[in-house]
Order: C-alpha cells, then sequence, then structure tokens
C-alpha cells in the first residue's frame, strides 16, 4: 500500500467524512488533512432552521479538489457519496442523521453504522449554504461549541435519490 493511502481507522479517527471517503474508496493526496474551506464565518441568519430545510442535496470539498455530496432524506437517512475512480461503480455509505435546532449552534447528530454517533454542530448561512464542523469530530466525543475551519456545503438540489446504480455501503 502506498503512502498516499490512509487506513479506513486512521481517518475516522480524523473526522467524520474522512473515515467515510476511505470507506467509498478514495485516497486523501494531500498533507492537509482537511481544506480550510472556511477559516471563520460570521452568520449573521436568525432563521430557525428545521430539519426539513437540510433536506436535498448538498455538495462540499473536503481536500483540495476532493468533492463529497451529501443526499440528505427527510426520512434521517444520510447518504455520503464522492466522485468514483474512472471504472468504477458509484458508492454510497448510508448513515442517520438528527438536527438539534434548540442549540445555538444547532447540533447535527451522524449515527453511523458501527452504532457510533459523531455530534457536531451546523448553521445555514444567509446565502443558503450549510457550514459543518468536521475537522476535529469524532465518535463518542463531545459535540465542538464552535466552528473551528468549517467545511461549507453548497445545495445543489432538492432531489433526495441517489444516482441510478449506485451502490449502497450499510
Amino acid at each position: 500500500m502506498s503512502s498516499s493511502f490512509v487506513t479506513p481507522r486512521r481517518l475516522l479517527a480524523s473526522g467524520l467524512c474522512l473515515g467515510v471517503l476511505s470507506t467509498l474508496g478514495l485516497t486523501i493526496r494531500s498533507h492537509s488533512l482537511l481544506s480550510p474551506a472556511v477559516a471563520e464565518v460570521a452568520i449573521a441568519s436568525t432563521k430557525n432552521v428545521a430539519a426539513d430545510d437540510v433536506v436535498g442535496t448538498w455538495q462540499g470539498e473536503m481536500a483540495p479538489g476532493q468533492m463529497i455530496t451529501w443526499i440528505l432524506t427527510p426520512d434521517g437517512k444520510l447518504f455520503m457519496t464522492a466522485p468514483p475512480f474512472a471504472d468504477e461503480p458509484q458508492r454510497a455509505l448510508e448513515m442517520r442523521y438528527q438536527v438539534e435546532s434548540s442549540t445555538k449552534p444547532m447540533g447535527l447528530n451522524i449515527d453511523l453504522a458501527q452504532g457510533a454517533t459523531v455530534m457536531t454542530i451546523f448553521e445555514m448561512t444567509p446565502e443558503g449554504q450549510m457550514l459543518v464542523q468536521i475537522a476535529g469530530t469524532n465518535p463518542g466525543e463531545e459535540r465542538p461549541e464552535e466552528f473551528n475551519n468549517a467545511t461549507v456545503f453548497k445545495k445543489v438540489s432538492n432531489a433526495t435519490t441517489l444516482p441510478p446504480d449506485t451502490q449502497i455501503i450499510k
């Protein structure tokens, strides 16, 4: 195994999405585990966000040139996909999510297949983007209290279905 590959266990320990990227067959080609998507963000939105507001298809950049897609369904499923390598099928990791809208910033609980839960925070920007604290979040740890290099997700669709022929990993 070349040094550009990172084991799924190490990635999961480094953060929720990085572990999932490995499961989906991606490698990290950068010394930086997470891109500096947002160093600091001033959030001026006063809108109360309901669980339905996060439903749809969202895309974010985890590392330079490495996009991920989250598909959040109305029934609490979160599918995470990444562009497949050439000649490989599209894969999606299936998880569950819950929105905790009573806290500021709002909480996002992501239940992994192994029964562990990653508790993180998110906010919606006035531009309709979703900021999610991924860096430094690990299963079983306390929810972060503030954003530190949050990942920016842009809503690309209201669709909540996977592309045809996607292999689901549970």
